[in-house]
């Protein structure tokens, strides 16, 4: 019998898909990140009013405000994407991605009469059509586009909205930009992972821990439960053990996005108008690592959390390691008003203390 691994050694991770929000809220969540010792993260454009951060100037004020948050001792890096609408200028693309603050885009659908499909992506874009000669100077100029691939009308079912969007929206989209570089954001859909793992084109995709730890069913445990609800929402078991299947095999074009999103418990236990977010960003390691442990794929877990395709956030993979261990602990129910993921659950991993002695906060 093969003796369990207890201990292992990864390169310092980047996350690819995170909400820290802004003022207090930013304040209280942005040290998870921090002390879960992830050298950066792409940091997600739908702030409260989406145009917070649809100029340069605006992207450059809020880089300024997370820096700002953070210790004097971090080498955290943030990276902002632009919040494309459908009045941003193909013009301007390259030259704002030139400020330094921007390294993506970012694309969220909205339906005709501007209702999104996901929190603060009221702005995001009607016309896709109207949007080509943006793609065009991205392809041009290698600048990625992120894409919530997911469409917003009430008419699709919404388990049904990720694979819409693809045939819709996206394969359209790179059969004209051949050469655009794609990251399909927070994949729930099995459909969609077969799609990102075998289409011949540079397409790669997040994955979160949600996302495959839980399927659909858990937002009815005990009841409506919105701890559980996030968008995209989970999907049936089958898609969610095929999303698995692909990132745990250590395929490369899947890496570590938590689209960690915190709400207070007062937003999420709403009756009606329910907030869409699920809050990992405290135990994000232990939960990646949970997961490529028990489909045996521990020696896929660091490609996937801190290599896979980092390039395209300008970001080098990271010379320091971070250390984690088979060990007990149960993860603490909220952190201020937010509740955590698997809050009040036991874990079997733990990712150890900082090294060099760095502090806390």
């Amino acid at each position: 019998m093969k003796e369990k691994q207890n201990k292992i050694l990864i390169k310092r991770w980047f996350d690819r898909h995170l909400h820290v929000r802004d003022g207090e809220v930013m304040s209280l969540v942005l040290p998870a990140t921090v002390c879960q010792q992830a050298s950066g993260a792409l940091i997600m454009p739908n702030l409260k009013y989406p145009d917070q951060i649809d100029t340069p100037e605006k992207v450059e004020a809020y880089y300024r405000r997370i820096k700002e948050t953070l210790p004097w001792w971090s080498d955290f890096e943030p990276r902002l994407a632009l919040y494309l609408t459908d009045t941003t200028p193909a013009s301007e693309i390259k030259k704002w991605i030139d400020t330094g603050y921007l390294t993506a885009v970012k694309l969220y659908m909205a339906d005709k009469n501007g209702e999104g499909g996901t929190t603060g992506s009221q702005h995001g874009v009607r016309n896709l059509l109207g949007r080509y000669p943006v793609f065009e100077m991205m392809e041009k100029h290698g600048i990625p586009l992120l894409g919530h691939f997911e469409a917003a009308e009430r008419e699709v079912d919404e388990f049904d909205r990720e694979i819409v969007s693809i045939e819709r929206d996206l394969v359209p989209l790179i059969k004209v930009f051949p050469g655009l570089k794609v990251v399909f954001e927070h994949i729930t859909d099995g459909r969609s992972a077969d799609f990102v793992a075998e289409v011949d084109h540079p397409i790669y995709a997040t994955a979160t821990p949600q996302g495959m730890m839980i399927n659909r069913n858990a937002m009815f445990l005990g009841g409506m439960n919105p701890g559980n609800y996030c968008k995209p929402v989970p999907k049936r078991e089958e898609h969610r053990m095929r999303v698995r299947k692909h990132v745990t095999s250590g395929n490369p074009r899947f890496g570590a996005g938590t689209d960690s999103a915190p709400h207070d418990e007062a937003a999420k236990s709403h009756c009606y108008g329910c907030a869409a977010g699920i809050f990992t960003a405290p135990n994000a390691v232990e939960l990646y690592t949970t997961i490529f442990d028990e489909d045996n794929a521990l020696k896929h877990l660091g490609p996937f959390m801190s290599e896979n395709f980092i390039d395209l956030y300008d970001m080098e993979v990271s010379t320091e390691f971070m250390t984690i261990k088979r060990e007990s602990w149960e993860v603490p129910m909220k952190l201020g008003p937010v509740q955590i993921f698997k809050g009040g659950t036991t874990l079997n991993w733990k990712l150890q203390d900082w090294p060099h002695g760095k502090m806390m906060f």
